[in-house]
């Protein structure tokens, strides 16, 4: 199959980006600035919890449940990263977080006893920063607590595994383990981007690394790409895609660049340090990396999700967007967030006060909430669009009212603004315009409440570069603001 040249990429993605105006939907408030953008990865977001009674918890547990277990641990600090970790603990530091983390699952056995275990998902930090020994510690843990024999089980890599003499050997322990789906954060293959994002491995690592799976039979694997990097250009963008491309890889996970204040990459885009993609060319790269992929047979799973194969490119996916509040995340370890008995929650997000208060025999809760009929309705909508949509019959039959009575408004602004569309099927859908502005979509569905919730929240951090609440709250919601205001936080 032909694989599309740089040239033919660029001008495809240059006509397509046309079809998105963005001045009418900036007037509109319908895309939001590069610093003010971010997914929603919960609802309500961080900002607007409260606290929360663990024992609500477990009051209403859905029959098929998803797993997160968290690893706090890596061996270096990279720019864009904000998920909770330490970096180069001691052994005996990682070894009392394994037996805390494994003290915390003891806390639901008796409700998500029978419970159907559809996905695990072992993230991080970098799970892979554990040591041979310490993966089998995890998974003998795991498997003693949970049957994951039926469950698609994802773990996350890190290309510097294979620096490690005994990367096989990690490989086939957690192959043994349950593992059968692996996720590996590649990012780029720009070398000079690696050492800015201080990546702490090079393009020759994930050579090997891709190489050393295929090898042991690894078939369900999955690459990280980010786009509006640091220094990366239209042609660096193109090429890292080719070249992972040139190795086989089947599923992509392609997203753009998001900033939080906590991040040193954040501080980087304030100060002018480098230079990033603007609005525009960050469309652009996004249309390349879709003109090509399509060219090759690859199809979207959820937005920003590339697969080639005939199968979802996750369960755990499929689950987290396409359920409608039916399934539910159970989280383990520091920072982990999860949804339980329509509840959306956060464990402690501080090791030391998880591991204090699971060692005391606690539930580490830091915050939830419990949602409102209003709020599930709200949080399907925002899913489910990132997703395969909303299919509008069935929106009535689960909440028992019409869509467009419900939220005329809302899809009125979004039709006419070209973000949204409804098919002969009576599916709501997002448009190209509207993958690509998907967070300001999800922030037009926040509910009044909710806004201000986060609005008093967010007026009360004192310092954003620090501030745990706005470390982990995944919303494009309580943002920056202007780009005065933007460079006025992050410096």
């Amino acid at each position: 199959m032909h694989v599309p040249s740089y040239s033919e990429a660029l001008e495809a993605a240059i006509d397509r980006s046309y079809d998105i105006n963005l001045d009418m939907l900036r007037s509109r408030n319908l895309q939001l600035d590069t610093y003010n953008d971010y997914l929603v990865g919960t609802y309500p977001p961080l900002k607007a919890m409260g606290d929360l009674n663990a024992e609500q918890l477990l009051a209403q547990v859905a029959s098929s449940i998803d797993l997160y277990f968290h690893i706090p641990f890596c061996n270096q600090y990279c720019t864009f990263c904000h998920f909770g970790k330490e970096i180069n603990p001691s052994s005996e530091r990682v070894e009392r977080y394994l037996a805390a983390l494994y003290k915390e699952m003891s806390w639901s056995d008796a409700a998500l006893d029978g419970r159907a275990i559809e996905t695990a998902f072992f993230g991080g930090g970098t799970p892979s920063f554990l040591t041979n020994h310490q993966l089998k510690t995890l998974f003998d843990m795991t498997n003693k607590r949970f049957d994951l024999s039926k469950s698609e089980v994802s773990f996350e890599l890190h290309p510097s595994l294979v620096k490690h003499v005994d990367a096989a050997d990690r490989v086939s322990t957690l192959l043994r383990g349950g593992v059968n789906r692996f996720v590996l954060g590649v990012q780029t293959l720009d070398r000079n981007i690696l050492r800015i994002l201080n990546r702490g491995h090079g393009v020759e690592e994930v050579i090997q690394l891709v190489k050393l799976l295929n090898e042991m039979g690894v078939e369900n694997l999955s690459l990280d790409l980010m786009y509006g990097l640091p220094e990366q250009t239209l042609r660096s963008w193109y090429d890292s895609l080719i070249g992972l491309l040139d190795m086989g890889i089947e599923k992509f996970n392609i997203f753009p660049l998001m900033f939080k204040s906590t991040d040193p990459v954040a501080r980087q885009l304030a100060s002018g340090r480098y230079q990033f993609a603007g609005a525009k060319e960050r469309i652009i790269m996004h249309f390349m990396a879709e003109h090509i992929l399509t060219r090759l047979g690859y199809r979207h799973g959820p937005i920003f999700y590339w697969t080639k194969r005939s199968q979802p490119h996750s369960v755990q996916q499929r689950r987290k967007y396409d359920s409608w509040n039916d399934n539910n995340l159970v989280p383990f370890g520091v920072g982990g967030f999860g949804y339980m008995s329509q509840c959306q929650f956060y464990n402690e997000a501080d090791l030391d006060r998880y591991l204090s208060r699971v060692e005391a025999g606690e539930k580490p809760v830091w915050k939830g909430a419990v949602l409102s009929q209003d709020d599930l309705i709200r949080r399907t909508i925002m899913f489910a669009l990132r997703s395969s949509g909303v299919l509008l019959s069935r929106f009535e039959q689960e909440f028992g009212v019409s869509m467009e009575k419900y939220f005329g408004r809302e899809i009125k602004t979004l039709m006419e603004a070209g973000l949204v569309s409804i098919s002969n099927d009576g599916v709501l859908s997002l448009t190209a315009a509207g993958i690509i502005n998907s967070g300001a979509v999800s922030l037009l569905f926040f509910s009044d409440n909710v806004l201000e919730r986060v609005a008093y929240n967010d007026s009360r951090i004192t310092d954003k570069r620090t501030d745990l609440l706005e470390k982990h709250d995944y919303s494009p919601a309580g943002r920056y603001g202007s780009s005065a205001e933007m460079q006025a936080v992050f410096r």
